[in-house]
């Protein structure tokens, strides 16, 4: 894994994402009016860590015009997904709070091979005399007229002409949409965030394989490993698809006087663990199932029934998607994962005649029970007149805990 400079140039590219106030003359060119229902933010403001989190569960990146103090900087009438070349160094300066030498960094990013990123259809960017910048691939060695400015993916650059820069600046890269992007949103508008993407790339496919991402704090990354593993339990994406976990604080304060192999030593010692977890015995997934199995069938037994008055399914939602007993639950398919990332056991022991909220009762009972002898945190999870786990819960423990939402905020453990 090589994070530096090499002969052929940046071995990666990163798309950074940068906290956005919806009240300033920055902001995207076009707002939801919502997010998912598992996602949670304040208006109008909208932290990076939260994008980050909401490119990776969902597994998108917006394409935008790239509104900077009011003024588009991709021109043309189609959008795209800006990259620039990837420098640990630029992580650790802006760390240390020094001005780094690429203006866009910040401690959230994906990251992509560029040898990837390339194939997959992004292109770098070279400078125009006219203070313009042109996708290479378009432009070639051939002069670019200007009405192939004004119709294709341009953008301008302002600190071309700087003189007095010390270094110049990062290379940087376009991934232009090639969709018809006034329909989508057009579409969005009428029938919601929900039922259609706004216009991006889907990193789930398998040409954005080798995905590095960068968080700043131990905390953060244990929130975005909760996302890259429900992408991959779901089957979304494989397990080589994310390729690393980067986190900033973790960096040395200086890569100065380090040789290219301390520098990746360092580099890699920086990255959180979040593979591991997955390695289940098929004894340990065995012995899970059985217990779990054996619980669910003595509460069915030993707890009387009541008519029926609510249908609906019911479930249990595991919290902690890297518990091992959870995971080998998961190794078993005793667990699922729904569409907004929770977890949840299925209740197959359990009389699906039973009223729903007997149900309910039994399954905190259960729940108590794997969090005194297991350490298991979880709740029940039900769907009132459905037995889809992809439908809103009508009932649940605890709406809002564990990390299946997305929130700019630190999350409350005490919530109910």
């Amino acid at each position: 894994m090589l994070f530096e400079i090499g002969d052929k140039g940046f071995s990666r590219v990163a798309h950074y994402f940068r906290n956005v106030d919806l009240s300033s003359d920055s902001r995207p060119n076009f707002i939801p009016e919502s997010f998912s229902s598992n996602c949670y933010v304040e208006e109008p403001y909208w932290p990076a860590c939260f994008l980050l989190r909401v490119a990776i569960r969902f597994h998108h990146i917006w394409a935008t015009f790239g509104i900077r103090q009011g003024s588009e900087t991709i021109h043309g009438t189609q959008p795209a997904v800006c990259f620039s070349g990837f420098h640990v160094a630029d992580l650790i300066a802006f760390k240390n709070g020094l001005s780094a030498d690429n203006e866009h960094v910040t401690q959230y990013a994906i990251t992509f091979p560029t040898c990837s990123a390339e194939v997959a259809g992004a292109e770098q960017v070279i400078r125009g005399g006219d203070l313009r910048a042109v996708l290479q691939k378009e432009s070639g060695s051939r002069v670019v007229m200007e009405d192939e400015v004004i119709s294709k993916t341009f953008r301008y650059i302002d600190n071309q002409i700087d003189l007095f820069r010390d270094k110049p600046a990062r290379p940087e890269w376009r991934w232009p949409y090639s969709g018809n992007y006034r329909c989508e949103i057009e579409k969005i508008e009428i029938e919601g965030i929900e039922v259609s993407a706004i216009p991006g790339l889907d990193l789930a496919q398998e040409r954005w394989s080798g995905i590095g991402v960068v968080v700043p704090t131990q905390a953060d990354a244990v929130r975005l490993q909760y996302d890259m593993l429900s992408l991959i339990d779901q089957g979304l994406v494989s397990q080589s698809h994310f390729d690393h976990l980067l986190v900033c604080d973790q960096l040395p304060s200086s890569l100065s006087g380090l040789t290219e192999e301390e520098i990746n030593a360092v580099v890699s010692a920086a990255n959180f663990d979040f593979k591991s977890c997955m390695t289940v015995s098929d004894e340990a997934a065995t012995a899970a199932l059985k217990d779990f199995s054996s619980r669910v069938s003595t509460l069915e037994l030993s707890t009387l029934k009541c008519s029926a008055r609510e249908r609906g399914g019911c479930w249990v939602s595991f919290e902690d998607n890297t518990h091992p007993y959870v995971r080998a639950l998961l190794t078993a398919g005793r667990v699922v994962v729904n569409q907004l990332g929770r977890y949840l056991g299925n209740l197959d022991e359990l009389d699906r005649r039973r009223d729903l909220k007997e149900r309910e009762t039994i399954v905190k009972t259960l729940c108590q029970q794997l969090l005194e002898e297991h350490g298991v945190a979880c709740c029940y999870y039900s769907v009132r007149n459905s037995w889809r786990p992809e439908d809103l819960p009508f009932y649940c423990g605890k709406p809002w805990s564990g990390l299946y939402r997305i929130t700019g905020e630190p999350d409350d453990e005490d919530e109910e």
